[in-house]
């Protein structure tokens, strides 16, 4: 059965999904936005399992892609769902459920949006255990399920394409996004399936490993405890640094955000941090190892319990901050996995073997 989502479980869900996002799945303002139209709405969003669907049953990947900068400076709540109402026209029948591609503070409640107007499920799995650079670096393609049509939409306008791979659709997606006619950004509807395949090419329990970490921050502010703390043992991490932003840079091109983020705390001791969308990779001043590779994550937040992502930097102004880094779930330790995000892991100029934290 299916379960109602409450307004605090709403909130806790932006708030872990920003933290699993690990700097990526799109801008914390940006789910805050989401979160309120479905509050709006008041359409209930309802969390199924993919092992509830039936053989009639089907649903379809939903999200955004490209720049979560060019997101953050305005992006169209209801684009997700023109791309789903797209792809289900061509897929032939009304899909019963919708699935989210990635666990990110704007990239999991958007599904939601889609689910509540749509009224079916959105299931409680997606394609990882948090944010993704590209595609490829999901269980839907490392599982060889295919993609098949891809749906883009805007504002005003909708992209329909079919690629033959992962890859070649993840390259098409952000030449076509960063174009000009898109402003580096788009509603995504993409991997329709049917019940089978969602239960065999998913990862279950992301939605709910969100919950529990947005309500173990939550319960750690309403007690007056340090919410840090509270963040890295739900994740079974360790705080890297606490400090303040010492230097930020952010370049947006084809798509894709590549940015650094330095952190200075008081002894002087500095931590870096390289993304493209997502943190890849965490480097200490005072070591020649980096301290976090993703898919492990690498997590920022104000000292004061406030989650951020790469694209919602001026909620750190003038703060102190934390960057915890943590050990990912197994499914994306898997062999398969590390192999997808070495190359992204390389663009961030890292060339040596893969560890974990």
């Amino acid at each position: 059965m299916s379960t109602q989502l409450s307004d605090t479980d709403l909130e806790d869900i932006l708030n872990g999904a920003c933290l699993y996002g690990a700097g990526g799945g799109g801008p914390y303002t940006l789910g805050q936005s989401l979160v309120a139209d479905i509050k709006a709405g008041k359409k209930p969003v309802r969390l199924a399992t993919p092992a509830e669907m039936t053989g009639t049953d089907s649903c379809c990947v939903s999200g955004g892609v490209g720049s979560p900068s060019a997101a953050a400076k305005g992006f169209d709540l209801h684009t997700a769902r023109t791309a789903f109402d797209q792809l289900a026209s061509t897929w032939g029948r009304p899909f019963t459920h919708v699935m989210p591609i990635e666990l990110g503070a704007a990239n999991t409640i958007l599904p939601m949006t889609v689910a509540a107007v749509e009224g079916i499920p959105i299931l409680d799995a997606a394609g990882a255990y948090r944010a993704v650079p590209q595609i490829t670096q999901t269980a839907f393609a490392l599982h060889g399920l295919p993609v098949g049509g891809v749906v883009l939409a805007n504002a005003t306008q909708q992209v329909a394409f079919t690629a033959g791979s992962a890859a070649d659709t993840d390259a098409t997606m952000r030449a076509i996004i960063s174009g000009g006619t898109f402003t580096d950004d788009a509603g995504l509807a993409l991997w329709a399936m049917d019940a089978a395949a969602a239960q065999r090419g998913s990862l279950t329990g992301t939605t709910e490993s969100a919950r529990r970490l947005g309500a173990a921050l939550r319960t750690a502010l309403q007690a007056g405890q340090d919410p840090v703390a509270a963040v890295a043992a739900s994740l079974q991490g360790r705080v890297l640094i606490k400090g303040t932003v010492a230097d930020e840079q952010q370049q947006m091109g084809e798509g894709t955000d590549t940015g650094l983020l330095v952190i200075k705390d008081e002894a002087g001791r500095e931590v870096s941090v390289v993304s493209q969308n997502e943190n890849l990779v965490a480097w200490s001043a005072d070591s020649t190892r980096p301290a976090a590779l993703a898919p492990d994550l690498i997590v920022t937040m104000t000292v004061d319990g406030q989650p951020f992502s790469n694209a919602d930097l001026q909620l750190a102004d003038g703060k102190q901050v934390a960057v915890i880094v943590a050990p990912t779930a197994a499914a994306m330790r898997e062999p398969a996995m590390i192999a997808a995000f070495l190359p992204v892991i390389r663009s961030a100029g890292y060339y040596g073997a893969w560890f974990g934290v």
